[in-house]
């Protein structure tokens, strides 16, 4: 028996358990480029017609941050900046989740652990988990082209294309397979991963917005690799080496680790605390504070930094007017703050959720025969959700601000994402107090739509009246002139506080556990 004994069942065993999921975001990634550059040669039939869209999308540092640099005029190179960065996302997201769910979240489980007992190999799990992420990347990035060459581009162009994104996706695979081998808690180790793809997408971001004098950042990231490829324009295969470095590099580095650590541990290994607590430490608040200090800290060290990078970042383009109304720093701090905000929900959900791992865990019971106020301990879960994100956009509106010719519109221009945030949390726990076992999948996936809503409309294949329910959408966007408009907000903070109530008393009815 070696290491890798059991590896084809298990491919097998993970390909029957998302067998849902895993076609649902290949046709996701596959068809957003597809879509584009029909859309694109529909509304841009000249040359002319391109070469002005393209000057005005390169005017824009936010358009510039979120989808990157036109590196041609043409239909070949528009639709490949328009849908590039897109799926390379959403291929991205879709790996990092599957590894983290197939290989540290059946580790906390105790399901890897039965699997062991089988004759399994100690990096079967680990290795056909990384099989099933590399072949459905593979087959976005064949589809992707595939559909791209029907409309006449050239192959070689859609070839690159497709491959790149694949790469970014496989690379975050890598990632959160490392990730995974540093903490031996799921939860933790997907607040790692993200927090590696925010910032590795903000490295990109910042190195194209700045290309005259960051570009180098744009090099330090696989989002910016899969730019720089330039499909149909320089089509540069050689870059696919970087990705696969960095990806062999970070794969050995997770096989190293796994193969040093005890199951269901980490390199970073859970502290175990004094046998009796001080009394700032009993009760449940305090015990949710103990449980959640970790990541906040962590999250709220990335935003900072982030914050600040950023800040740096729009200093050079303060200056420049966009159309009388707004500064270029604006637009690009407009558009990096929705990006905050949207990952800020996802910190929020693993808050608010919490108590519904604990309570899967049999914790909740042991807890609540001491303490048997169940809207206690839910509301202290919530509370952190609630004032997590205060945190996290308060430092990343901080540091943007401390470069900004307007230091107090700055930071109400990132706290003002928080309603949006906190709705996001709301249905987490009322989905928890009602739905216990969907909660978790229901959350992420409602959080997921309201993403593709903005990203299908920004595309073009949406319009206002489907893009508005996503709560993002009625956030106002003071950076860029619009009204500081209390009603929507209002009418957010209504909703949230409505199914907090709603949570709160499913939590209090049904049976725990």
């Amino acid at each position: 028996m070696t290491a890798f004994t059991g590896t084809g069942s298990l491919i097998r065993f993970v390909l029957r358990r998302d067998r849902w999921v895993l076609p649902f975001w290949i046709a996701v990634a596959a068809f957003i480029p597809f879509s584009l550059a029909s859309g694109t040669d529909t509304l841009y039939p000249t040359p002319e017609a391109l070469q002005n869209y393209t000057e005005a999308s390169m005017s824009n540092p936010a358009t510039v941050a979120m989808r990157g640099l036109i590196y041609a005029p043409t239909l070949g190179g528009v639709s490949a900046w328009g849908a590039g960065m897109s799926s390379a996302l959403v291929c991205a997201i879709a790996s990092l989740l599957t590894v983290i769910r197939h290989t540290r979240a059946e580790e906390e489980a105790g399901r890897l652990e039965i699997l062991g007992a089988t004759g399994i190999g100690r990096h079967a799990n680990l290795t056909a988990t990384l099989i099933v992420v590399l072949v459905a990347n593979l087959a976005t990035g064949m589809l992707l082209a595939l559909g791209l060459i029907s409309l006449d581009l050239p192959p070689s162009g859609g070839i690159v294309l497709g491959l790149s994104c694949a790469a970014v996706g496989v690379s975050l695979g890598a990632v959160a397979a490392l990730a995974a081998q540093l903490t031996p808690s799921s939860r933790a180790a997907r607040g790692i991963a993200f927090g590696s793809l925010a910032t590795l997408f903000a490295l990109r971001a910042v190195g194209d917005v700045q290309a005259d004098n960051l570009s180098w950042l744009s090099w330090s990231s696989p989002f910016g690799w899969a730019r720089l490829t330039q499909p149909y324009v320089g089509d540069r295969w050689w870059i696919f080496g970087l990705f696969a470095l960095f990806i062999l590099v970070l794969s050995a580095a997770a096989y190293a680790l796994s193969s040093r650590r005890d199951l269901a541990t980490g390199l970073l290994p859970e502290r175990f605390g004094p046998a009796t607590a001080p009394p700032r430490l009993r009760g449940v608040f305090a015990l949710a504070w103990r449980s959640h200090r970790g990541a906040l800290l962590a999250w709220s060290t990335a935003y900072a930094l982030l914050g600040v990078l950023i800040g740096a970042a729009g200093r050079g383009s303060t200056e420049e007017q966009l159309g009388g109304a707004f500064t270029g720093a604006d637009a690009l701090f407009s558009f990096l703050l929705l990006i905050f905000s949207q990952a800020a929900a996802g910190y929020a959900i693993l808050t608010a959720l919490r108590g519904g791992s604990e309570e899967r865990d049999g914790l909740a019971e042991l807890l609540l025969s001491s303490a048997p106020n169940r809207v206690r301990w839910a509301g202290a879960h919530l509370a952190f959700a609630v004032v997590g994100p205060v945190a996290l956009l308060g430092l990343a509106g901080l540091g943007m601000a401390l470069t900004s010719s307007d230091f107090l519109g700055t930071l109400v221009a990132a706290l003002i994402w928080l309603p949006a945030v906190w709705l996001i949390a709301a249905i987490a726990l009322a989905l928890w107090g009602w739905l216990p076992r969907l909660a978790t999948p229901v959350s992420w996936a409602l959080l997921a739509g309201f993403l593709f809503l903005e990203l299908a409309f920004e595309f073009g294949q949406v319009g206002e009246a489907v893009v508005e329910l996503s709560p993002f959408t009625h956030i106002p966007r003071v950076l860029l002139g619009a009204d500081l408009a209390p009603l929507p907000l209002a009418v957010l903070l209504a909703i949230t506080t409505g199914l907090i109530a709603v949570g709160l008393a499913g939590i209090r009815r049904r049976d725990i556990g």
